[in-house]
């Protein structure tokens, strides 16, 4: 029986030796971070959207097979972008990520939903 409790044992922690980050972990992103986060990046959902947030503060993309675009920033503690085609108000969700993927919240709830990727790796 012992030998079966040593044998579990180490099963449990050689499945995690080598692992740097937990599997599923999300982490809420703010200030400076979400700047690094988005700039250069590409978000989307593989079907319904994608967004390409520029350094310079604006972002094009498609939606539902329409094109936008608009303006982006990052704030103390949340993404805000204003949409310019079609025109909209300012937007702004907190912001969550479990490694490339990432989830924006407004109000509370879940509103997106996608993974980021390089602008320059997706072309």
């Amino acid at each position: 029986m012992q030998k079966l409790i040593c044998f579990l044992i180490w099963i449990a922690v050689a499945g995690t030796a080598g692992s740097t980050e937990p599997k599923n972990v999300w982490r809420s992103v703010q200030g400076a971070d979400l700047q690094r986060l988005f700039a250069e990046q590409e978000l989307g959902d593989g079907v319904h959207y994608s967004y390409r947030f520029r350094g310079n503060g604006t972002f094009t993309g498609t939606e539902m097979a329409k094109e936008v675009q608009g303006t982006w920033k990052a704030t103390v503690n949340q993404l805000c972008w204003t949409w310019i085609k079609p025109v909209g108000s300012e937007e702004c969700y907190q912001v969550r990520r479990n490694g490339r993927d990432v989830t924006l919240f407004r109000d509370g709830y879940e509103a997106v939903s996608g993974t980021l990727t390089s602008i320059k790796a997706s072309k």
